[in-house]
């Protein structure tokens, strides 16, 4: 897990993902969660602010983990750490290990391994066509301390100057400590800018960022490339299930993909459940995502298409978040059509 360790609570998660029928799934334990925010502040490429209330907590990754691994020890699984694993299919499902002979066979394949997906893509799934341009952000992020920012609120910053086709953040962590990357798209990016510059400039250069960060230290950073154009258009074969991030279930709005790798990770245990009980084939992992997550994936990817229109343009994008006004803005950013705009963001998109 490379992110802003931003993790919506459970109630939160109930209105943005209602069909969801197994929320189990996400539930936080206490001891990994850093801090707890009350909203979110949305900042303009002009500096005007818009918050409204949605509560998240702020994970601590490395221990959240952790949790994971003990928890699925508890259920017998074996977890090597350190060790690289490729996917090498056959007929009856396929082997995955550092190298052929030192891998272990599978009669199903569930791809967890982030994007790009090297499982995916062997497994025959449409991981490499989903890599254009605009579907694919890069985030630089960094851990900094000794800083005076607000504790209960994490801040997105629209700024095509530092954070070209997607926006930066600062995510509290408690303790004068907080989260504060970007992320980019590339055809966004004017110039031959490196993205640690885009950052250095959004920390330093912002006018309201670099206000709340005065006399922060950098403690230590982070990158990764993330899908944010919706799910892949396939994410099964007979013998692989892709999920999480290797499957595109990042919501394009937010970039919020923790929750949606645990759904989909739960749906995919239960397809091969069933596989190997019923016979059924995996096709039902997909029909079960669809159902219970696909409209918000496919919201979310309408309105980031639509916001593509006019995220490289300062001006057009701060007025229409002014127009937009608060409700909506929410509305969007939690992969919700605003109400009375359907036929505008279609236009658009």
């Amino acid at each position: 897990m490379r992110c802003g360790e931003y993790y919506p609570v459970r109630a939160e998660m109930e209105k943005l993902l209602p069909r969801v029928k197994n929320l189990d799934v996400i539930d936080a334990p206490p001891e990994t969660v850093d801090t707890t925010c009350r909203s979110i502040r949305l900042i303009s490429p002009k500096g005007h602010e818009f918050e409204f209330p949605f509560a998240a907590h702020i994970l601590d990754r490395h221990l959240f983990e952790s949790r994971l691994g003990d928890l699925a020890r508890s259920h017998g699984a074996d977890i090597d750490i350190g060790v690289q694993a490729h996917y090498f299919p056959d007929e009856q499902g396929g082997w995955v290990g550092p190298t052929r002979e030192k891998a272990v066979h599978g009669d199903i394949i569930i791809a967890a391994d982030g994007y790009p997906s090297e499982t995916a893509e062997r497994a025959g799934l449409p991981e490499r066509a989903y890599a254009g341009p605009y579907a694919v952000a890069t985030n630089i992020e960094y851990l900094m301390t000794d800083l005076n920012v607000e504790q209960d609120v994490a801040e997105m910053y629209m700024d095509p100057r530092y954070s070209p086709g997607g926006y930066g953040w600062i995510i509290p962590k408690g303790h004068g400590r907080a989260n504060v990357g970007i992320g980019i798209r590339e055809p966004y990016v004017q110039r031959d800018w490196q993205i640690r510059d885009l950052l250095t400039g959004f920390i330093e250069k912002n006018t309201v960022a670099s206000k709340r960060l005065t006399g922060g230290k950098k403690a230590s950073m982070i990158g990764d490339s993330l899908p944010v154009d919706g799910p892949l258009s396939r994410t099964y074969s007979d013998r692989v299930m892709a999920v999480g991030d290797a499957a595109g279930m990042v919501m394009p709005t937010n970039g919020g993909g923790i929750q949606t790798a645990l759904i989909t990770g739960d749906l995919a245990a239960e397809a091969a459940v069933n596989y190997f009980e019923h016979q059924t084939p995996l096709s039902s992992y997909e029909a079960s995502w669809k159902d219970q997550i696909g409209l918000e994936m496919e919201n979310s990817k309408l309105m980031r298409q639509a916001s593509d229109r006019v995220m490289a343009h300062g001006f057009l994008f701060d007025l229409m978040l002014r127009i937009m006004g608060t409700k909506r803005i929410a509305d969007v950013i939690m992969c919700q059509i605003p109400g009375g705009m359907g036929s505008f963001m279609r236009l658009l998109a």
